[in-house]
């Protein structure tokens, strides 16, 4: 029995598939990494609340989370002889300083995994390298228990102190997380973007315009 020659419909269908699944492919990939687009459509969460802290500021002065009560506010963990990816980092977060630049409505806060060295001239002195500014960005060190239980349980973060340990290829004095955590004014994580990677830079950056905007 013959075939029956594919209706208009069928035909249009065909088409598409012939013709249309490349474009259609290459638009959403267009769509996918235009700067800032997919970032912009994406809905934050909402996970723990930072729990209640009291630390000690690079210029000495003690800094608690009342202090940062009404303020978006970015964390991130680093440690000032870190030979890997704090660095980078805090690079990152330099740029992001610079992006928000004038914006007084965000905070940024650097928590020392390695408190037992970073006193506050120390990070004092790595502040000024990056060129932090001491109104915008903080630097928190403090003694290394409620540090470590408020990055654990509070932030949500792995820490670990290496300080007389073997250490193993790769191992650094401190290790810990890379990520840095997004909160909101009413204190509570909304997001964590990894702070080695250039798109969730991107991404932390519309995360804070989202909440500028709720």
């Amino acid at each position: 029995m013959p075939s029956l020659p594919p209706s208009n419909s069928s035909r249009i269908v065909y088409s598409i598939l012939h013709l249309g699944l490349p474009v259609i492919a290459a638009l959403f990939v267009v769509t996918l990494f235009l700067p800032g687009q997919h970032y912009r459509n994406a809905k934050l969460g909402k996970y723990a609340a930072v729990p209640s802290f009291s630390l000690t500021e690079r210029s000495g002065k003690i800094i608690t989370n009342h202090d940062l009560e009404g303020k978006i506010w970015v964390a991130d963990f680093i440690f000032t002889t870190c030979p890997g990816p704090c660095p980078i980092i805090s690079a990152n977060m330099a740029r992001l300083q610079q992006k928000l630049a004038g914006d007084s409505r965000v905070q940024l806060v650097s928590f020392t995994v390695d408190p037992q060295d970073d006193t506050p001239a120390v990070l004092a002195a790595y502040a000024d390298h990056l060129g932090a500014d001491p109104q915008r960005w903080w630097f928190l060190t403090g003694p290394e228990k409620p540090l470590y239980d408020l990055i654990h349980h509070g932030f949500l973060q792995s820490v670990e102190d290496n300080h007389g340990k073997q250490l193993q290829p790769g191992q650094y004095l401190v290790s810990h997380s890379t990520y840095m955590a997004l909160i909101d004014p009413q204190g509570f994580i909304r997001g964590f973007y990894n702070g080695l990677n250039d798109d969730e830079l991107n991404s932390l950056y519309e995360g804070i315009r989202q909440l500028e905007n709720e």
